[in-house]
């Protein structure tokens, strides 16, 4: 048993016969693998899925990431989980928040008092009728709990209307319909104007908030206040652990990768040294991630009805076992059986050893995936300019140097016989 993976089998040819005989437009590509798939030794236009795109008419996205092994490759797709583990555990809740009084009062409401403050919106601001009660204002529920020590800062426009102090913060409420709590982060002022401060939860007391206040306290007077904003500097998260490191190209670390992680959106970012760091994208509390929880990549979604074209494993042909299970893992992934499989080049750089596994895991492939293995190789040797040199390498196994940019990426023409091979491949598997 070859372990390679699950096949569609007949379901994907007739799956394909029935969109060409229904003549429905052949799906999109997304065109999978390393730097051969990228276009090194070439021009942008002159990579391989370009030119295949130019030649069938079809959308093909150029997936291709330099130095990558076939399980990073099918880590992006998908196939493969990236188990990531947080040094915190947990990544920090987001709020930022802003209210345009234009459509009314935005959920804000009286503060509980005896009588409470009458409150309206007009125009583009909120307005509190200050009647001098205890602990009257106006309140608005957060739609989180914030934690101690997670500082906002609140921007505001007021006019004081009259009245000689006032104060805004952070408070914690019985529930988002009880408009009442005591201080977990306030400032004070007595002139009006553009206001921006800085707070901190559990600064004044109670170490979590959930609801905006402006409290009006004895005053009297009408206060208008608008602009109003709340914002948080954009949390992150220290990775400790993770089974696949994507982020890397042609043996270096970099790269983002936008994704989600548990329940929270964000951006996976590297560091030199190949440290991951998880940069929240999306407001709401705090998640808390359990070790080896799998971070989803969002490109495997955004390609997963697509046509998966793959090229993958000269990165790790000396672990033909590897590469065969994530080829067969890429493919198990697809919700559809729209898939070709290119053969592993072999390097003009390759010993004896290295040469024979590949050879081997080349037979493997195409004997499993018949007729949706595309046979690189055989299509470039047929490319053999004639010359001694191309015959020596054609002669040795390898690719006709006349269609290298060195020993193993390949030029211009190269990576137009390669478009072509998997065009026509297209064309016969349906």
């Amino acid at each position: 048993m070859l372990g390679i993976g699950a096949t569609t089998g007949g379901l994907a040819l007739g799956y394909g016969s029935w969109r060409h005989r229904t003549g429905l437009a052949a799906r999109a590509v997304a065109a999978w693998g390393d730097s051969l798939t990228e276009g090194a030794g070439a021009g942008p236009d002159e990579a391989w899925p370009a030119v295949a795109e130019a030649k069938s008419g079809r959308r093909i996205a150029n997936l291709g990431i330099g130095g990558q092994t076939s399980t990073q490759i099918a880590a992006r797709q998908g196939a493969v989980p990236i188990a990531v583990s947080l040094t915190e555990g947990a990544i920090p809740g987001w709020i930022e928040a802003d209210w345009d009084f234009r459509d009314g009062l935005s959920a804000w409401a009286p503060r509980l008092a005896a009588p409470p403050a009458a409150i309206f919106a007009e125009g583009d601001a909120l307005v509190i009728e200050a009647e001098g009660t205890p602990f009257s204002g106006a309140q608005v529920w957060l739609g989180q709990q914030l934690e101690a020590g997670r500082t906002v800062t609140l921007s505001f426009e007021i006019d004081m209307g009259g009245a000689s102090w006032i104060e805004v913060g952070l408070v914690n409420s019985g529930s988002a319909t009880t408009f009442n709590g005591s201080w977990s982060a306030r400032r004070g002022f007595s002139s009006g104007g553009l206001k921006s401060f800085d707070l901190t939860v559990g600064s004044d007391g109670e170490a979590t908030a959930n609801s905006l206040c402006v409290m009006t306290h004895t005053q009297v007077g009408t206060v208008r206040i608008g602009n109003v904003s709340l914002e948080e500097a954009q949390p992150e998260a220290a990775v400790s652990d993770m089974s696949v490191n994507v982020l890397t190209r042609s043996g270096a670390h970099v790269g983002a990768m936008q994704g989600r992680l548990a329940e929270a959106a964000g951006t996976m970012v590297t560091d030199p040294d190949g440290h991951w760091t998880f940069l929240r994208t999306e407001t709401g509390p705090a998640v808390t991630v359990a070790d080896g929880t799998a971070f989803v990549p969002d490109i495997a979604a955004a390609m997963a009805d697509r046509a998966a074209w793959i090229w993958a494993g000269r990165n790790n042909a000396v672990a033909p076992e590897t590469v065969k299970a994530d080829i067969g893992a890429m493919i198990a992934h697809l919700d559809h059986g729209e898939y070709l499989v290119g053969s592993v080049l072999p390097s003009a750089s390759d010993g004896s050893t290295t040469l024979a596994a590949i050879g081997a895991l080349n037979a493997d492939l195409a004997a499993h995936h018949g007729g949706r293995f595309v046979d690189c190789l055989a299509a470039l040797q047929a490319g053999s300019d004639g010359s001694a040199g191309d015959q020596a390498d054609v002669t040795a196994g390898l690719v006709p140097r006349s269609l290298r940019s060195d020993a193993i990426h390949l030029d211009a023409a190269g990576y137009a016989r390669v478009a072509e091979a998997f065009v026509a491949a297209s064309a016969r598997s349906g």
